[in-house]
């Protein structure tokens, strides 16, 4: 399955993401094939699974193939009109693959979303057709790591300490491969 991960130009945490999510499907016992938005040649029939990370305009191949496509959200982007390019590229995507589901989560620190942040994420999943919000995942205020602290709605399954990343993170890995998860 091929799953690509976009968002806003640059965002590191969109690599970032990418890589969670690699480690979790890898900890399935998937072949997985993380791909960088400069990648060399490769054989995707050797691998079960490729995440790519799309955040770089020009790498819309990857979107227009992807059975699942997910958008890493910045609030603050949002707020100030930052992502005409972003929806304008999605739904080119959505064009020319109809079939490919779209989660859109959001990234922001500790304090919760305002209510016009609220407001600005809901206008922009509500411009995709058939978009979905997913989870949001909580980073570290200042840096590019999700947090590890456990969330209150966290299935005690899910808690153990061997799991890896973060609990959000584990929650959108589950909304993605959603049909082709074994209790993780």
């Amino acid at each position: 399955m091929i799953v690509a991960l976009t968002g806003s130009e640059g965002d590191g945490a969109v690599s970032d993401l990418a890589e969670d999510l690699a480690m979790l499907r890898v900890a399935a016992g998937k072949r997985v094939l993380l791909v960088s938005p400069n990648p060399g040649p490769y054989d995707p029939q050797l691998f079960d699974d490729l995440l790519i990370d799309v955040s770089r305009r020009g790498e819309d191949r990857a979107l227009a193939r992807a059975a699942v496509i997910v958008v890493l959200l910045r609030p603050e982007a949002l707020e100030h009109g930052g992502q005409r390019l972003l929806l304008d590229r999605l739904r080119a995507a959505q064009q020319a693959n109809p079939g490919a589901r779209v989660l859109v989560t959001v990234a922001h620190g500790r304090r919760p979303l305002s209510a016009h942040q609220t407001g600005c994420v809901l206008v922009f999943v509500a411009q995709l057709r058939h978009a979905r919000l997913a989870d949001t995942l909580v980073l570290d205020d200042g840096g590019d790591s999700y947090h590890s602290h456990h969330s209150e709605l966290e299935l005690d399954v899910y808690k153990a300490d061997r799991k890896l990343c973060a609990p959000e993170v584990r929650h959108l890995y589950r909304e993605i491969f959603r049909n082709h998860v074994a209790t993780l």
